[in-house]
């Protein structure tokens, strides 16, 4: 055998060799254990945590794994709070916290950092993570507790900033800091702890400057009636979140009709178009019919349009008012009947705008009504828990309640409920939350409350049932709301 055949047997032996000792040691990946759900554990801190006299600058946390913070600033809570904001960085296993303040005497300080301590790996939270300390001789202890809901719609909302106040006085929650801080949880909840006895205001505010001071009648402020006489702990401080106004009604009432575009040497004509309540030919019973415009209307002349009932053509009389202050919605009213055909003419020169263009030509709107059986039926029944009638005013001659059916943020049904109950047809099939308003005016919709300005006033109060409600097409759902 020459030497050539035997080295091209020696390379095929060493190739079969390494097939079967692949195939014999496969590597297979260590199976992965379950998740760590664990968050860090506090092994240490130095100065200890409830340390009394306390003067030191620097505070070190040591943890028993790698860490780190997760958007501290605006998570740490300074309480009572501190004029400059500390500073804290964490560095593999521990967390280091500078005091740029010098601290007042005989009192006591909690630092709570939320869920901004976190693991490096799973990034698994210290939930509530706080640190109190004493410049005096003992530590305060006394807590207040409550609950903050949105006082329109009857639900909790979380991170707003609750504060008491020493000073007595109404501007004291616009020109200064608040004492202490504290804010809302998930569930509307939020607790004062390690209070100092004492006379306090409480406030809550929804701000975007953080700047804590009630400046803008935009921003969304709650208060209790009277000061708080702190001598042991309290609870049950619940308080409605508002804005002073309706802020969002005023504001448009004050927008003024967009200044009109030079005509260019083609000009673009005003063009009518329906609104979305005729989406596919069908008019909604109950509700306006609304017509839209590409540019302001000055003169819009209702006497030449004609609103034409089933297939006799019969005119039929209608109102006409705008829809908003834009002068480019109109709403078209009348008492449309189930199933009719209906066709709205619009001749041409029947709208001017506010650079002097008239329509330029005719239209003719065809459409119908839909019928009884394309909506549905709510019943509802009140029935009063013990816990509302604590809350409630006792003369019941003073409010009435009304029902609200909500979609999409907005009261689409309202009614008053007589003998605890009230009934509506001509409901949209689709899915509602339900609130029932205490209407202390008896004005059928909610109204705002107001702090600055004379008499001050709570917002009307609104409960928000927990379950939605599914309408259907004539289907009548009956409903008890338990309050």
């Amino acid at each position: 055998m020459n030497q050539n055949l035997r080295g091209w047997i020696g390379s095929l032996i060493t190739l079969v060799l390494c097939s079967v000792l692949t195939q014999c040691a496969n590597i297979v990946p260590p199976g992965g254990g379950a998740r760590d759900t664990i968050p860090p554990r506090l092994v240490y801190v130095s100065p200890h945590d409830s340390s009394l006299h306390f003067n030191s600058q620097r505070v070190t946390f040591y943890f028993n794994e790698f860490v780190e913070l997760d958007n501290v600033i605006e998570k740490m809570i300074v309480s009572p709070t501190l004029k400059r904001t500390p500073t804290v960085t964490a560095k593999l296993r521990t967390v280091t916290l500078i005091i740029k303040d010098t601290l007042q005497p005989n009192t006591t300080y909690t630092f709570n950092f939320g869920d901004a301590v976190k693991d490096v790996n799973e990034r698994n939270p210290i939930e509530d993570f706080q640190y109190v300390v004493s410049t005096g001789n003992y530590l305060d202890s006394l807590q207040i507790t409550g609950k903050l809901i949105m006082a329109e719609t009857g639900k909790p909302d979380s991170n707003v900033a609750v504060m008491l106040y020493s000073n007595m006085t109404d501007s004291a929650v616009s020109k200064e800091k608040p004492l202490y801080l504290s804010k809302t949880k998930g569930d509307g909840s939020y607790r004062f702890k390690n209070l100092k006895p004492g006379t306090y205001r409480i406030f809550a505010l929804k701000e975007e400057d953080r700047d804590f001071q009630y400046t803008q009648h935009t921003e969304y402020i709650a208060f209790a009636d009277s000061a708080i006489h702190l001598t042991k702990n309290i609870s049950g401080i619940n308080l409605g979140l508002f804005r002073e106004k309706d802020t969002a009604k005023a504001e448009e009432k004050e927008v003024q009709p967009a200044e009109p575009t030079p005509p260019p040497k083609q000009a673009k004509k005003p063009k009518l178009v329906t609104g979305t309540d005729v989406g596919g030919g069908k008019q909604e019973l109950g509700d306006s019919l609304t017509l839209t415009f590409n540019f302001p209307i000055k003169k819009l002349d209702s006497s030449r349009m004609q609103l034409l009932e089933d297939t006799l053509h019969k005119p039929v009389q209608f109102s006409l008012h705008r829809a908003d202050t834009t002068a480019t919605k109109f709403k078209l009213v009348y008492n449309w009947k189930p199933g009719k055909p209906y066709e709205l003419i619009l001749p041409k020169g029947f709208a001017t705008d506010t650079s002097g263009l008239e329509t330029a030509k005719s239209d003719t709107v065809r459409f119908s009504a839909k019928g009884i059986d394309d909506y549905g039926i709510v019943k509802i029944t009140l029935h009063i828990g013990d816990s509302a009638r604590n809350v409630l005013p006792e003369d019941t001659s003073a409010y009435q309640f009304v029902a609200q059916l909500v979609s999409n943020k907005e009261v689409k049904y309202s009614g008053v409920l007589v003998n605890g109950a009230w009934e509506r047809g001509l409901i949209q099939p689709g899915e509602y939350e339900i609130r029932i308003l205490v209407d202390e005016n008896r004005n059928g919709i909610w109204d705002t409350g107001v702090y600055y300005g004379k008499p001050k006033k709570q917002p009307e109060r609104v409960f928000s049932y927990k379950e939605t409600i599914n309408i259907k097409k004539n289907w009548t759902v009956p409903t008890t709301v338990k309050l």
